[in-house]
């Protein structure tokens, strides 16, 4: 029974890697923008955000009002229409392939990490799926609680890293064709946010 845990950690984290969101949108941007180099950084995001959204949810958020989430809904929707400008300019003065050497690493990792924490999937994600799950396996024991972790994220952030290089692959595609992702990025990511928003309000 346990050992089907960890198969359901690795199984949610796959599914966390793949499944179109604002994240995977970022990826896309900066991988047509600057290469696997430049967007790597950002595959390893939510290992900095979820430490505070996982101790919140399992110790503090349900005794928090709903207000909370949606100021957090609001601010994230925000930080995201930030994010589509950024790539909507990048599209608007298209340069060719940046030299791996104009990376900027911290840029890349705080910019997704900060939209990444300002959205509500992870407070959602922890809250309903991966909340009760960590929870059971670390009343088994801490080891078995670090070990889901271990899986979750092992697999999460492999999924996130192979994305990025299928993304970045596409560059080769040819000068219009990265212009036309990184259109395509900047529309994606301001329809996430406009969904975000429209939630946030409790408008839909």
């Amino acid at each position: 029974m346990l050992l089907s845990y960890l198969l359901s950690a690795a199984a949610i984290g796959f599914s966390a890697g793949v499944t179109p969101g604002p994240l995977q949108a970022v990826f896309l941007s900066y991988a047509i923008k600057g290469g696997w180099k430049k967007a790597l950084p950002a595959a390893f995001a939510p290992l900095v955000t979820d430490g505070p959204v996982v101790l919140l949810v399992l110790v503090v958020l349900n005794n928090l009002p709903p207000t909370f989430l949606r100021i957090l809904q609001i601010g994230g929707a925000l930080f995201i229409f930030y994010l589509a400008w950024e790539s909507f300019n990048a599209y608007r003065h298209f340069q060719d392939i940046q030299p791996a050497g104009e990376t900027n690493t911290w840029g890349t990792l705080l910019k997704a990490a900060t939209m990444n924490i300002l959205g509500p999937g992870p407070w959602l994600f922890w809250s309903l799926i991966n909340g009760p799950n960590l929870l059971l396996m670390w009343d088994v024991s801490p080891w078995w609680g670090a070990a889901y972790l271990l899986c979750f994220y092992g697999v999460f952030i492999l999924s996130n890293i192979a994305l990025i290089l299928v993304f970045s692959s596409m560059r080769s595609m040819g000068e219009q064709v990265r212009r036309t992702l990184l259109l395509a990025s900047a529309i994606i990511l301001a329809g996430f946010g406009v969904y975000q928003l429209l939630q946030g309000l409790r408008l839909i």
